[in-house]
């Protein structure tokens, strides 16, 4: 068989076995959690993380281009062929050409402008984010799991050396203070918001009524009278950070250093 028809072959199925792999690896990449949401939880789909798919669908990708130009270069005969008008001259105005550069345009453009149905699909891709928060809920700030447990317990206002007897008690392996909550949880075999729950202090029961309180803005909170507003935008501008009543204790707890439990514990004494 002629070589060349060979590496047609061998190329058309690449391109195909390669695609393939990319949407699987899209559609999960679509559905998985926030990263600090699935770092936090460990999150995995298929025994799979989303790291892992990110890596797979980035060389995928880079494999479905080589590909990609080595096809163009086999078939670029019949690629112009397609180009041409009825008097075999090339045109840019061909009526497939204009069809197949429109609908590129469309999906780039409706997504980037926000029309529909474009926004339902990325309006979706929030709805499903959203439902990972609410189940498996929030780090306590920014790349919790990457701080040792000494600043980690430091940070949620746990005694540290309680925060060890905790961990061993629940058959939780810790070498180290100085260990990331990250590596005791692969040591371990569990997340690290497995950690956060042991270790967190226990809220009172007027506390525990707040639901999501990082995403609670200090209007929400001075209606529930749970804070002064006033005094609070008051307090955190005096720390340096410029507040007003739409800002979410999330926000200003991670400017200041603390958890959005820690600084609601502040706020509500003023």
């Amino acid at each position: 068989m002629d070589n060349k028809i060979v590496m047609k072959k061998i190329i058309s199925l690449t391109l195909a076995f390669s695609f393939l792999v990319m949407s699987i690896t899209g559609i999960m990449l679509y559905i998985v959690p926030k990263g600090k949401i699935a770092y936090w939880a460990n999150w995995q789909m298929f025994g799979l993380t989303k790291t892992q798919y990110g890596d797979i669908h980035i060389t995928s990708m880079i494999l479905f281009l080589v590909v990609t130009i080595w096809h163009i270069y086999y078939n670029w005969k019949p690629l112009v062929s397609y180009m041409r008008d009825s008097a075999k001259k090339i045109t840019l105005f061909k009526k497939e050409l204009l069809i197949a550069l429109g609908l590129n345009i469309l999906f780039v453009a409706g997504t980037l402008s926000g029309i529909q149905p474009f926004q339902s699909v990325l309006d979706l891709n929030d709805d499903i984010k959203s439902y990972w928060e609410k189940e498996y809920g929030s780090p306590p700030y920014g790349h919790a799991e990457e701080s040792s447990l000494k600043s980690f317990s430091k940070r949620i206002g746990a005694d540290t050396d309680n925060a060890v007897k905790l961990l061993k008690d629940s058959n939780i392996k810790v070498d180290s203070i100085e260990q990331t909550l990250l590596e005791i949880s692969k040591e371990n075999g569990i997340a690290s918001k497995v950690i956060y729950d042991i270790i967190r202090p226990k809220q009172n029961s007027n506390d525990e009524k707040i639901d999501f309180l990082g995403r609670r803005t200090l209007d929400e909170l001075a209606s529930l009278n749970k804070i002064s507003l006033e005094k609070s935008i008051e307090f955190l501008e005096k720390q340096g950070f410029k507040a007003s009543s739409d800002t979410k204790m999330k926000e200003a707890a991670e400017a200041l250093g603390v958890t959005p439990y820690k600084l609601y514990e502040k706020l509500k004494t003023l």
